[in-house]
């Protein structure tokens, strides 16, 4: 088995490397792609990808390791911000749904804006990447996805008003739709590092604790799960 883990931002890796030690293999690509690779036993390996923030950045490596190592599944994790109350910091889930806020198309179709000709408003994954039964007792997240730093405060109320989204980050819409055309399997682990009300302050406050969260629910489906 190989798995695929996409991360964004160096500080949400750097808790990886602290859970899974150093890795047996780093590669960099031609387009500058930083892979690093642990074989967990004879069967089971994990490639980490550090994509770069943003859609275009996590949709192309996705293919990237896709393309280029094979892998069966991709896991991606990360941090979001909450758009409800009822998402405080440290929030730790599972993406159900996302919708794309950032794709219009609205000057030339009846469609609303996020929502894709044939495919609808929301995207889920073609196949979860997890058993279900792995993360069943976790929170369900609709997140809305977008090259955009949503401000605290009435930006994150309208996404949750117009899109019932409770998180928003901005990776997922490029992660689900490459994985959904490819037929991999996908499945996406989200920890809030900044409420609905909080700036900046509080998401470096929290970024760290919150991508440890999600590494350590990574490992542990990675034993156990997968």
């Amino acid at each position: 088995m190989k798995i695929g883990i996409i991360v964004a931002s160096d500080k949400e890796r750097k808790p990886f490397f602290e859970v899974f030690g150093s890795p047996d293999m780093y590669h960099v690509g031609l387009n500058a792609y930083e892979v690093s690779m642990w074989r967990i036993n004879s069967e089971k390996f994990i490639y980490l990808i550090l994509s770069g923030i943003g859609e275009i950045a996590a949709a192309t490596s996705a293919q990237y390791l896709i393309d280029n190592f094979n892998v069966d599944r991709i896991i991606n994790y990360g941090v979001a911000g909450g758009l409800t109350e009822h998402q405080p910091v440290m929030t730790l889930g599972i993406v159900e749904r996302v919708v794309h806020y950032g794709f219009d198309a609205t000057p030339s179709t009846n469609y609303r804006v996020g929502e894709y000709p044939k495919l609808g408003l929301y995207h889920s994954p073609y196949l979860d990447a997890v058993p279900d039964s792995a993360v069943q007792d976790l929170p369900k997240f609709i997140c809305a996805s977008a090259d955009i730093v949503v401000d605290s405060g009435e930006p994150k109320r309208r996404l949750y008003r117009e899109y019932r989204a409770n998180i928003c980050e901005m990776e997922a819409a490029g992660i689900v739709l490459t994985c959904n055309r490819n037929k991999i399997p996908c499945t996406m682990i989200k920890a809030v590092s900044d409420g609905v009300n909080d700036d900046i302050e509080v998401f470096n406050r929290y970024v760290y604790n919150a991508s440890k969260a999600c590494v350590v629910l990574v490992a542990n489906l990675i034993k156990t799960a997968l």
